[in-house]
């Protein structure tokens, strides 16, 4: 994991702006350019990974707003996550003094390119920055200034990805999420169940469905005994049974209703959707995915919408996760009055499926939303809010 120390004296902030910057003369070739950030390193608030491969100066511009002033990463150490470690620690330092608006400004884009700044203004949309102007005449003419700004305000917003087709097997959903939203580093990106089945081909045509006696028993006169039979067929146990209605423990450890068979949103009529075979493993592939289109390293959780014991309606929980803290535990540790927590588990990946469910529209098939502004990274699964046998007190 890169680490990001504040470096606090003035001479060190300048021997390490010094090194790095003469390292990049692409990016740093004039020389009075140069000279003057190397000389006001020392008075500006500098972060740096040492031995000296990278850096960054802010300048706090208002009360609310600063400015990325310099930063650079010494050439051999490109695309080692040090530049994304160095924004993010200043985002930090702003964030904890109330700046609200971080701001960066670059070689603009209808300049062509002498070299390098294509790269660097897909860096900054990579963690997060939107361009907001180009303006001619501030530098120099022949040099127009991109200016680029990120809210990193505390808090953080969940947006619906809109527009996307209807989806079948075999559909490319991290093409298609990659069209309609701009991703960032952090990003979780937050996908219905459905989605992610019905592009692997989770779905059964009821009419090539031979209903069992059970199933046709369990149906009676108010279900259709061929979706029963789906449900038998998708359950490991049948935990409570009030025909028509089926709690059922799947092949995942998931105790739900009708095992997480779904006829609503499904792509035809007579047409039920069935779970993912394994929603972790379908989280993998989609960050990758997206990774692989887009240069962003987000997180992913596939969610459905399950019912609870002694609570009325429904809310979203996560099913499969990649990328992502999925569990925040919190034994051992003490709150504000000194008392030890000593069963404190917080399933983080089922409270961001909720606030996501909040945009997905189940009615207007909106199946796809992003979450930013969460420091969630880990490598958790859906898998470990499972609860296994020997602990289920209701089992």
């Amino acid at each position: 994991m890169t680490q990001v120390v504040e470096i606090h004296d003035a001479a060190a902030r300048s021997r390490i702006a010094e090194a790095v910057l003469r390292d990049l003369p692409d990016w740093f070739g004039i020389e009075a350019s140069t000279r003057r950030y190397i000389e006001e390193a020392a008075m500006l608030p500098t972060f740096a990974v040492e031995p000296d491969l990278g850096f960054l100066c802010l300048k706090q511009h208002t009360p609310r707003a600063a400015e990325v002033y310099v930063m650079g990463v010494q050439r051999e150490q490109h695309r080692r996550g040090i530049g994304r470690a160095l924004v993010a620690e200043a985002e930090c330092w702003c964030r904890a003094r109330g700046i609200r608006y971080l701001q960066v400004k670059t070689l603009g884009p209808s300049r062509p390119d002498p070299g390098g700044y294509d790269e660097t203004r897909a860096f900054y949309g990579a963690v997060g920055f939107v361009p907001l102007e180009e303006l001619h005449g501030l530098w120099d003419e022949d040099n127009p200034t991109l200016i680029l700004v990120k809210d990193v305000g505390p808090g953080f917003a969940v947006s619906p990805v809109e527009g996307l087709p209807e989806l079948g097997e075999g559909d490319d959903l991290a093409a298609l999420i990659a069209e309609r939203t701009e991703l960032a580093d952090g990003d979780v990106v937050v996908v219905a169940q459905k989605a992610v089945s019905k592009v692997e081909g989770r779905v059964v045509t009821l009419a090539n469905v031979e209903p069992s006696e059970q199933a046709r028993e369990l149906a009676g006169d108010a279900a259709d005994p061929r979706r029963i039979q789906v449900i038998l067929d998708e359950a490991v146990e049948l935990v409570r049974v009030r025909p028509p209605l089926l709690i059922a423990r799947t092949r995942h450890g998931y105790v739900c209703g009708s095992a997480g068979v779904d006829a609503s949103n499904a792509p035809e009529p007579e047409s039920v959707v069935l779970l993912p075979v394994d929603p972790d493993a379908s989280a993998a592939r989609l960050r990758e995915e997206l990774r692989e289109r887009t240069g962003a390293d987000v997180g992913v959780i596939v969610t459905d919408s399950f019912g609870r014991p002694w609570r009325a309606a429904t809310t979203d929980v996560a099913l499969g996760a990649a990328g992502v803290e999925v569990v925040r535990d919190l034994m051992g540790e003490r709150d504000p009055t000194g008392y030890e927590l000593h069963a404190t588990r917080i399933a983080i990946a089922d409270e961001i499926a909720g606030a996501a469910q909040l945009v997905f529209g189940k009615l207007d098939r909106v199946p796809v939303a992003v979450v930013r502004g969460l420091d969630v990274r880990g490598d958790g699964r859906g898998a470990d809010i499972v609860i296994p046998a020997e602990t289920d007190l209701f089992r």
